[in-house]
């Protein structure tokens, strides 16, 4: 390493030392009792700054050019012990929050004793010293070494000069300076082992540095995949893995059509397995699942799963089912997928509309095709809800599907379920029955596993249990399932031959003979069992044990939570005789299995036909509990702790509408009145149904209002569409109806009928005088809020109301047409339509619903509204067209309908872009061939002189760049050697932006066109291409000379091997004489080629052979830029630990901290700002900042990093005044120069650099 890479580590050190003594700074005058200890500690640190000013002038001068640093040297372990001790002293002094820096400075605390600020500022003085001493050449020779070998050096210069002292002596002449010299030596050689330990101090902390950022990025990796979906999705997978016998599933797992759907490379089948009710198709899924992660574990393959389940169909949306898949693909990597960060970053707090949902898709379909083979496999699809779930799933797999994705879905089902089979992809059927082999290993294991087995079953019994079981099977694991936990109940061998002489034969009867096994038990434990079966097969969604127990606790005259009353989870199993089990990773109790809620649901059997009365009356009980009236006062983590203790109170609020749907209003009054008219009840619903919303004080107050309305229980009734129920408060509580209420939303009670679709709860508002018009806070109208919850029929509705209300601007000045065209709803979009939307209307942005049909794909809405006269050439505010849009999606049939429309193929909008150039840019092949042949230009520029083509080269679609060549043969010629503004070609342009294969590809086109006939280095360059390592030692040998001779692209042979990757060639072309530090293309290295390809193994064999970290291309890039734009944070951090300068700035003004904000690489931000210091507030040559950077590019999270790093920054500019800086170095100089070494203070220049 050379003396300005040195200089590099300093220059980050002195702005380290300027921010920290900045916040000392502050201190100065606030802390009066220690006002001269701190004054003290922040002008040694100001002082330290200009000696290392002066440190790193001496190592970019003359004298020390060409001096060589080994990266462990003396003065590089100085400088980085140095930077260690000053962070500590800033983490100490970092306010405790990210609130205004100022305000929380002022009201800390000083950290440090006085003992510790003494100590501080005498190893800060060391620090001093021992940099002074380096601005020598004999000094500088000295650090610039190793310990090793700077010990071997000084203790050779030590006995020398004893020898001279002796020789004076002899002669008679005076020994002060020889002795002043040995003192010297002596001190270096006691200060080495010092710094030997400060570097195993520096490498513990640097590896506890990484440790921590690891976890930051664990951290940032969870809250990403927890925002997508629960891990609780992936817990029935684990829960059917425990109940699974070793061995089973084998017989699925080796039939032929399974094994063609699994492995064929031709041919990709959708696999359907179709069984009854309990034949083991659950256990199954799990089974294939976990065999495909066997196979593929070590390829580029992904695989995920999701089980419908009956009791969760509230929350199985398909958006959710999306979200559980994109969670397990985003899992199966390091890190997530730049593309889902920026989702996550980019809508978290949106509104999940339908807009949101088709960008989902579309990143999931991106995550999907960046691998090989994609394996989805569906449990249960008979489960999920019939309308909604199962034509969701369908459309789905529709969507994410694509020329680009090898996907693959494997799904069980009921066979009358799929009425819709001819929408799976060449599908392969598979009939699913228990097989034998595997329902006899289960039940031998189930009998072995039961402690009293062997006193109740002696071998032969055992094997008729056994085969009686198999025999009685009728293709079900269920019956035999239950039919063994019976058996394994029966105290004696008797009690066994009776009991499987009686077994039911089908599953129904099987449940019957249980159910009358608990009518058979005492009525105190057959109630309880009863009430246990209603609550759990009536529930809006899976309950957890305390929800469940505390609801069985509910007595109707209670006032509040009796404790004592509340049951044992193990008298509840009891009870139930083996129909309920709970899952203990989640802690929720459910029924056995789907049939048993089919059969207690619907089943002749007079159980429950009150149940949705009762549970109705037990919640709005629950809910007027005296311990919840004073709930919602309470700040975050009481209330959190409090709701611990009501455990069932958030089920209560959140779902008591629902079961009281359908239910006569009559047989619920009496409860239901009194918590819809108390203002505290209302308070508490509200709260304990959003408790989790983090702007808490925003909220309290809006709720609070709402609760105090007089109109809250009509917005719960409007919510819920309980009209009866509604009619009766209006009509005998008037001054607890107002219809103009609030929620904390702003919307009245006609607003929440209408997002829920309840028509005849809209109709009674409407004529008790709700008005159409009411617009909530956020400017939404009931009709605007119909459409963007696609609820056709109340759009119908309200527009029997009067069509003004299509004129009313909602959020962003869109019109209801907008979000009905954003939704996709071509349903309601020709009701619109019909009712005199204006199909012209333009938004805030100045989109026509046709542009939003564009952005979205949505094709046959946009057929509807042009067939209604939408205007195809339109322009919005930013001069982009309907067409402009499409082309950037790469909806290659709407780009076609609309260029067949009006569309102009040649309009060129923002950044003078024509659709061909959007349409390759986003590297869409389909939308490319579509402009191609309806005459789009391939030579037109944009306002950067860029073709089409340059821009297909940016996106790395190698197939679009081949489309656009060749579409044209007669200008192949002139787009191969088009340059942009800045002399760029198309080939140039995939060598900057790493695209080596396109480069490749373009660069044989070039040489095919001028007719270049390889050289030997080409023919070299090709062996490496191939990686054919032997060849390239062959041809080595036969013209040694080419091993630094470019060939006719300008480029060394070692960097076609590290644009390549073939370390293995790297390193032989090294060993052969190649030179690290040759130029090639556009005056690249070696070093930058491998930075931006993010290898850290590249990097270091380079960094091994001596590449020089501060070289530059032609564009003043250093290979840190070229990192920085990488997810590489490895390699980032590795080439600043060799020197690279963090502030280095390219011909654009541009740090690597403005490209790591543009290309969202939040880790590499983070490491820049907080560990190098490198400066937030730099301006690059337009004027901006990183964090104006990442604000263009939507990159949220990097964004508000960023904005407060910059107001620390400025905080701590503000208080370093001139004066104040004047003052502290005039007193810093004053003791330099009391301490500075002179050629007679040895002693002085030699003080040991830590004595800690």
């Amino acid at each position: 390493m050379d003396g300005i890479s040195v200089a590099s580590g300093v220059a980050g050190l002195i702005t380290l030392g300027l921010q920290v003594s900045g916040t000392i700074a502050i201190y100065v005058n606030s802390i009066k009792e220690r006002d001269k200890n701190i004054r003290e500690l922040h002008d040694e640190l100001l002082l330290l700054g200009e000696v290392l000013s002066g440190l790193r002038d001496f190592l970019v001068s003359e004298k020390a050019k060409g001096r060589s640093f080994d990266t462990n040297s003396v003065l590089q372990t100085a400088i980085r012990d140095c930077r260690t001790r000053i962070e500590r002293i800033g983490d100490k002094l970092k306010p405790s929050d990210g609130g205004k820096v100022s305000r929380a400075l002022d009201k800390l605390k000083w950290p440090f004793e006085q003992r510790e600020v003494t100590q501080m500022t005498e190893n800060l003085r060391r620090f001093v010293q021992t940099f002074q001493f380096a601005f020598t050449i004999e000094g500088c020779n000295l650090l610039s070494k190793t310990s090793e070998d700077a010990s071997k050096g000084l203790q050779q210069m030590l006995e020398t000069s004893k020898k001279i002292s002796e020789l004076s002596a002899q002669m008679g002449l005076s020994a002060d300076e020889s002795f002043k010299r040995a003192a010297q030596l002596e001190q270096i050689i006691a200060l080495v082992p010092l710094l030997n330990k400060t570097a195993a101090n520096v490498n513990e902390l640097t590896h506890a540095a990484r440790l921590s950022e690891l976890r930051e990025q664990e951290r940032r990796t969870t809250d990403i995949l927890d925002w997508l979906a629960p891990v609780s999705v992936l817990h029935k997978h684990r829960d059917l893995q425990l109940k699974r016998t070793p061995g089973t599933g084998k017989w699925l797992l080796e039939n032929p059509q399974f094994l063609d759907w699994m492995n064929s490379s031709l041919d990709e089948h959708d696999c359907l397995c179709i069984g009854g009710p309990g034949v083991g198709k659950s256990v199954l899924c799990s089974t294939v699942v976990d065999h495909l992660r066997t196979t593929y574990k070590n390829e580029d393959v992904a695989i995920a799963f999701y089980y419908y389940d009956y009791s969760e169909q509230q929350s199985q949306s398909p958006s959710n089912f999306a979200r559980a898949l994109l969670r397990q693909l985003c899992s199966s990597g390091h890190t997530v997928p730049t593309s889902v960060a920026e989702f996550y970053q980019r809508s978290r707090n949106d509104v999940k509309d339908q807009t949101w949902f088709n960008d989902l898709l579309s990143i999931l379909r991106r995550v999907i095709s960046t691998y090989s083979r994609c394996f989805i496999v569906i449990d249960a699809l008979d489960e999920a809800d019939a309308q909604s779930q199962r034509n969701g799933f369908i459309d789905i797999l529709d969507a994410i599907r694509g020329p680009a994705n090898s996907l693959r879905v494997l799904a069980t089902s009921r066979p009358h379920a799929l009425s819709n089979v001819d929408k799976f992809h060449n599908p392969i059927m598979l009939d699913i029955v228990a097989d034998p082999t595997d329902l006899r290993q289960y039940l031998n294991q189930a009998i072995s596993e039961h402690p009293d087995s062997e006193y109740t079953m002696d071998p032969e019994l055992k094997e008729q249990v056994v085969h009686t079981l198999c025999s009685n099977a009728n293709g079900m694991f269920l019956l035999p399932a239950l039919q063994i936990r019976t058996i394994l109940d029966q105290i004696t061998k008797a009690d066994v031959k009776r009991t499987l002489r009686n077994l039911s034969t089908s599953l129904t009867a099987a449940f019957h003979s249980t159910i009358q096994r608990i009518s058979g038990l005492s009525a105190t434990r057959r109630e309880l069992a009863f009430r246990t079966l209603m609550w759990i097969s009536h529930a809006r969604r899976p309950l957890d044990v305390r929800e469940l127990q505390h609801a069985m606790a509910t007595r109707l005259e209670d006032t509040d939570v009796d404790h004592d009353n509340i049951p044992s989870l193990r008298t509840l199993l009891d009870c139930c005789c083996g129909l309920v089990e709970v899952d203990y990773a989640s802690n929720i109790i459910r029924l056995v299995h789907h049939s048993l809620e089919e059969y207690l649901r619907d089943q002749d059997h007079g159980l429950f036909k009150d149940a949705n009365t009762l549970i109705t009356k037990a919640c709005l009980r629950y809910l007027t509990f005296s311990s919840a009236r004073t709930l919602p006062l309470q700040n975050r983590n009481a209330f959190s702790a409090l709701m611990e203790d009501l455990a069932f109170l958030e089920y209560a609020a959140s779902e008591w509408g629902y079961h009281a749907f359908g239910v006569p209003a009559i047989e619920i009054e009496d409860f239901a009145i009194p918590a819809l008219t108390s203002s505290e009840t209302l308070f508490t619903i509200a709260r304990a149904r959003d408790f989790h919303n983090l702007d808490f004080r925003k909220w309290m107050t809006k709720a609070l209002a709402w609760a105090q309305s007089g109109g809250g229980g009509v917005s719960l009734c409007a919510e819920f569409g309980l009209t009866e129920l509604l009619k009766t408060l209006i009509d005998k509580f008037p001054e607890q109806s107002h219809l103009n209420a609030r929620n904390i939303y702003g919307s009245t009670p006609l607003h929440e009928a209408a997002l829920h679709g309840h028509e005849d709860t809209a109709k009674v508002l409407i004529d008790y005088g709700s008005d159409v018009l009411d617009t909530n806070y956020g400017n939404s109208t009931p009709l605007y809020l119909a459409a963007s919850y696609a609820q056709s029929s109340m759009v119908k509705f309200l527009l029997s109301y009067g069509r003004e209300q299509l004129d009313i601007p909602g959020p962003r000045g869109s019109t209801p047409l907008h979000k009905a065209v954003g939704q996709g709803s071509l349903e309601i979009v020709q009701v619109m339509l019909e009712a005199g939307a204006l199909v012209a209307a333009h938004d805030a942005q100045g989109c026509t619903p046709l542009h939003i049909a564009a952005k979205r794909g949505y094709h046959s809405v946009a057929k509807v509204l042009v067939s209604a006269g939408a205007f195809v050439h339109v322009k919005d505010k930013e001069n982009l067209c309907p067409l402009d849009y499409a082309a950037t999606g790469g909806y290659a049939e709407l780009v076609g309908f609309l260029a067949d429309n009006g569309g102009s193929i040649k309009h060129k909008g923002r950044e003078m872009w024509t659709p061909l150039h959007r349409a390759a840019r986003g590297g869409h092949r389909r939308s490319v061939d579509l402009l191609l042949d309806r005459g789009a230009h391939v030579l037109a520029e944009d306002f950067r002189g860029q073709i089409p083509l340059h821009l297909a080269v940016r996106s790395g679609s190698m197939e679009t760049v081949v489309a656009l060549l060749t579409h044209q043969p007669g200008l192949l010629r002139k787009q191969l050697f088009t340059k942009d503004r800045k002399s760029s070609t198309p080939r140039e342009v995939a060598f900057y932006t790493a695209h080596y294969d396109i480069h490749k590809h373009l660069r044989a086109a070039e040489w095919s066109t001028l007719g270049i006939q390889p050289s030997s280095s080409s023919m070299i360059t090709t062996a490496i291409e191939a990686g054919d390592i032997d060849r390239v030692r062959e041809l080595l040998q036969k013209d040694p000379s080419a091993i630094n001779t470019p060939d006719e692209d300008g480029q060394p042979l070692l960097h076609a091997a590290v644009q390549e990757k073939k370390r293995d060639i790297v390193e032989l072309l090294l060993q052969t004489g190649a030179s690290i530090e040759a130029k090639g293309y556009h005056g690249w290295h070696a070093l930058h080629i491998a930075a931006s390809l993010g290898s850290l193994d590249l990097v270091d064999t380079c960094l091994e052979h001596n590449a020089d970290v501060s070289q530059r291309t032609n564009t003043d890039q250093t290979a840190l830029h070229k990192a920085a734009s990488t997810q590489s944070l490895a390699v980032v951090r590795r080439l600043l630990e060799a020197g690279a300068d963090p502030m280095a700035q390219n011909e654009r003004g541009m740090t690597a901290l403005h490209i790591a904000a543009h290309q969202n690489r939040m880790e590499i931000v983070s490491l820049l700002t907080s560990e190098y210091g490198v400066d937030v507030l730099a301006r690059d040559r337009q004027g901006l900042t990183a964090a104006m950077w990442a604000e263009r590019s939507a990159h949220l999270e990097v964004t508000s990093f960023l904005h407060k790093e910059m107001r620390k920054a400025k905080v701590l500019k503000k208080h370093i005044t001139p004066d104040l800086l004047s003052g502290a170095m005039t007193s810093a100089s004053a003791s330099a120069s009391a301490t500075a070494p002179t050629a007679s203070s040895a002693e002085a220049q030699m003080t040991p650099l830590l004595q800690v």
